[in-house]
């Protein structure tokens, strides 16, 4: 179907400042972390600064979400919502009911039985309805660097209909702490995100630990 374009002033979230593009409404991103502190600092700053401005939820296979410490980045946690999904099947029945406009965090995507090309575009056919920020994301050591790729394909079965694709990594030297990420997909605005990245971290891994 055919809509004309318009600029719109749509709700778009990043997990911190400095962080190489944010991510709008109707958009789909898929991050994988190659270590749990890359993954925890993405994925409660992201929450954090998205409470303000209406609902969130994180949803995934067994997902634990620690409140206790979101609560060391954000004092009103009361628009946090979280489920448990274990199918594509499952998790388009939460993406049905879940408020237009949200953002909407997936842990261990990959996990997820009955993944397909067929069902990854349904979802994308929700996140397009329903003006998601759908963020997919999945922790994994075993992520060959060399094709990475091949690797978003082989997690994510259709990437080319995402609108951003990264991979973090944190490194540490003598206490301090680096958010090394590699962008190979980000929305058109940030389209010069695309490539590597170390941002300094210690702000923002400190209250986590």
């Amino acid at each position: 179907m055919f809509f004309k374009p318009a600029e719109l002033q749509s709700r778009e979230v990043k997990p911190f400042e400095g962080f190489p593009f944010g991510l709008s409404e109707g958009s789909l991103a898929g991050v994988i972390s190659t270590d749990e502190l890359a993954e925890t600092a993405f994925l409660y700053h992201l929450v954090a600064n998205a409470l303000e401005e209406g609902p969130v939820y994180h949803i995934g296979p067994g997902a634990s979400f620690s409140v206790k410490v979101l609560k060391r980045l954000a004092e009103d946690v009361s628009n946090l919502y979280a489920g448990n999904v274990y199918s594509v099947e499952e998790l388009l029945q939460a993406l049905n009911v879940v408020e237009d406009g949200s953002l909407v965090v997936v842990s261990l995507f990959p996990a997820l039985l009955n993944r397909s090309a067929e069902g990854v575009v349904e979802v994308r056919k929700l996140v397009d309805r329903k003006g998601l920020i759908l963020v997919l994301g999945h922790t994994t050591i075993e992520l060959n660097e060399l094709d990475l790729p091949g690797e978003f394909r082989r997690l994510y079965d259709l990437p080319e209909i995402f609108e951003a694709l990264a991979v973090l990594r944190t490194s540490s030297y003598r206490g301090h702490y680096r958010l090394n990420m590699t962008v190979l997909k980000a929305p058109p605005d940030y389209v010069s995100a695309v490539g590597d990245h170390s941002i300094p971290i210690d702000s923002l891994i400190k209250p986590l630990l």
